[in-house]
């Protein structure tokens, strides 16, 4: 059973009576707010305070699909026959008036601060005697940052950053109205919160769910490294990896459980969205699928692959591009290192960074779905030759059903947040302040714990690639590299997020759209001693270029991408429609 399990069922009736229509305008009834503000005791507002982390269990706030489609990592469904809407996304021709993604995305994380003010609201009208304690100073700050949290990702992502501050409870329905602000003003806002959570949170919390001081300092950089005061974020960053909070990179045969049900709240973890498959079965054995406060998710059924018997859960809903599965299987390893070889001293067929994020044909050591080499029972074709791993159950059932009553429901954490981020996010710090030495440091501490070829000058150990690094070339490394391959479908439109504040989209796109790249048959013969081929992904032209391969990725993406239109999320069209202060 996960964790958090047993702390939030006997909150199930206060979770169903804040749970909200698709409007968060018609959230409450602004008349009977007061009466709802104040709790006998700290248990009473700490149950409130559940609340606001089961909004975080929306899965439309983290829109890990369409967002990993809008950056580079992702491709819509099948390359012979895309579906329209979500391929959209991956052409950059979404508009607010015809996805509502926009809206519940939007809405989702509003109706999260909401929750945090009430929290906030009803703790200070708390008397002097609870005020004094502990447990009131960590309430308050835990609130603060998930407002300040929802708030720095609406700026980050929508709307140039003139979003809504909602600092407060209405309290009359003409208070729902409110103008944006400048992007400076919502930076000082939620900067404030991220002081206050760091200042105030415990190092550590009983419930691994909870957020934690050393989470508040990493979001906090974060929001210094986008807007690229490096000097205030690497103290932080350090802290983040030298402070009393715990955190530790796997390495060694542990990095084998990095987004497993074994690895559930890791030592690496610095922020994961508890889902779960108990709680469900305990609650309604069928459950809701489109239940945004539900704890399963829907990632799996859009990620898992077909096989001999139809599918294994999912229609590949969306699956990783043609480059970022050539770089993944194609990153040189460190032959120094043991793990990299099998039995007889033959080099692995894929790095283990690879076999540990996404799944391809010519990986023979993995297990997938209950099956090693995976393509036992999975096919792998012109139309589809990867799949992600970090969102589905593949390493517990042979089938996504089995979790559940029906393959729509997963109950596999989502990773927001692992120490490696911090790694990587100081690492760009030193390389934009030119320290080389420092930033190459923590990048191939990254490498190093994957069994990967090391950067930089070679020791005489044939651990390095023997190459000198300067600030550009580093800095490519990382941007085209590092950051995708280490940290792909996690954090918040992190991808689409870095592309934007590097002023790279465009260039990005316009490139792999010039790439060429090819599937060739993968010849294997099974345990039962039938053949088979699958697709391998390779560079260069194929045979018949047409739309069943890659050719057809980011030719729309690299025509229609628009700085002006598709840098930020406009407003929804239900904000303006509703809104008569920003209509």
């Amino acid at each position: 059973m996960k964790r958090y399990i047993k702390y939030i069922i006997p909150f199930l009736v206060i979770t169903t009576t804040l749970q909200s229509c698709d409007d968060y305008l018609e959230e409450i009834n602004p008349n009977e707010v007061s009466s709802e503000l104040y709790w006998q005791d700290l248990e009473d507002s700490n149950e409130n305070l559940t609340s606001v982390y089961n909004g975080l269990l929306n899965q439309y706030i983290w829109s890990v699909d369409n967002e990993a489609l809008r950056g580079d990592i992702a491709f819509s469904n099948l390359r012979s026959r895309q579906n329209s809407e979500t391929y959209a996304w991956h052409a950059q021709a979404f508009t607010n008036t015809v996805d509502n993604h926009y809206f519940k995305s939007w809405a989702g994380m509003y109706r999260v601060i909401w929750r945090a003010n009430q929290v906030i609201t009803g703790l200070n009208g708390m008397s002097e005697t609870f005020k004094s304690q502990e447990a009131w100073t960590t309430q308050m700050a835990e609130a603060r940052f998930l407002r300040g949290l929802m708030h720095f990702y609406l700026h980050s992502n929508y709307n140039q950053g003139e979003i809504i501050i909602r600092d407060e409870i209405p309290e009359s329905l003409e208070d729902y109205s409110k103008p944006t602000s400048s992007s400076a003003k919502v930076l000082e806002f939620f900067r404030k919160d991220f002081e206050y959570a760091y200042d105030n949170l415990p190092a550590t919390q009983n419930q691994p769910s909870r957020v934690s001081k050393g989470l508040a300092a990493m979001i906090f950089a974060k929001s210094y490294l986008y807007t690229e005061e490096y000097d205030k974020a690497v103290p932080l960053l350090k802290d983040v990896i030298e402070g009393p909070y715990g955190f530790e990179l796997l390495k060694g045969e542990a990095v084998k459980t990095l987004f497993t049900h074994a690895g559930d709240f890791n030592k690496e973890t610095l922020f994961e969205i508890n889902y779960t498959d108990v709680h469900q079965r305990l609650i309604n054995s069928n459950g809701d699928s489109w239940d945004e406060e539900a704890y399963t998710t829907r990632w799996a059924r859009y990620t898992t692959p077909a096989n001999k018997g139809g599918s294994i859960g999912g229609p590949k809903y969306f699956n990783p591009t043609a480059w970022l599965t050539f770089e993944y299987s194609n990153e040189p390893m460190n032959l120094n290192d043991s793990r990299n070889f099998k039995e007889g001293n033959q080099l692995r067929s894929v790095p283990l960074r690879c076999a540990q994020m996404i799944q391809v044909v010519n990986d023979e050591e993995s297990s997938y779905y209950g099956k090693t080499p995976a393509y036992e029972d999975v096919s792998f074709s012109k139309d589809v030759f990867a799949y992600f791993k970090k969102l589905t159950n593949h390493d517990v059932v042979s089938h996504e059903d089995e979790m559940l009553s029906t393959a729509w429901q997963s109950g596999k954490n989502l990773v927001v947040y692992r120490l490696a981020d911090a790694y990587l996010m100081l690492a760009e710090c030193y390389i934009e302040q030119d320290n080389i030495t420092e930033a190459l440091k923590y990048i191939n501490e990254i490498r190093s714990r994957w069994g990967l070829l090391l950067l930089g000058a070679d020791d005489g150990s044939s651990s390095y690639d023997d190459v000198a690094y300067d600030k550009t070339t580093l800095m490519e490394h990382l941007m085209y590299i590092e950051r995708p391959l280490e940290l792909s479908l996690e954090g918040y439109a992190e991808r689409a997020i870095d592309l934007r504040r590097w002023g790279i989209t465009k260039q990005r796109f316009t490139d792999l759209a010039s790439r060429d790249y090819q599937v060739v048959d993968y010849s294997f013969t099974k345990e039962d001693g039938t053949t088979g081929k699958g697709s391998k992904i390779q560079t260069g032209v194929g045979p018949t270029a047409n739309n069943n391969t890659p050719e057809i990725e980011f030719n729309d993406a690299a025509a229609n991408y628009l700085e002006s239109v598709h840098a930020y999320l406009p407003l929804p069209n239900e904000e303006t429609l509703y809104n008569q202060q920003v209509n």
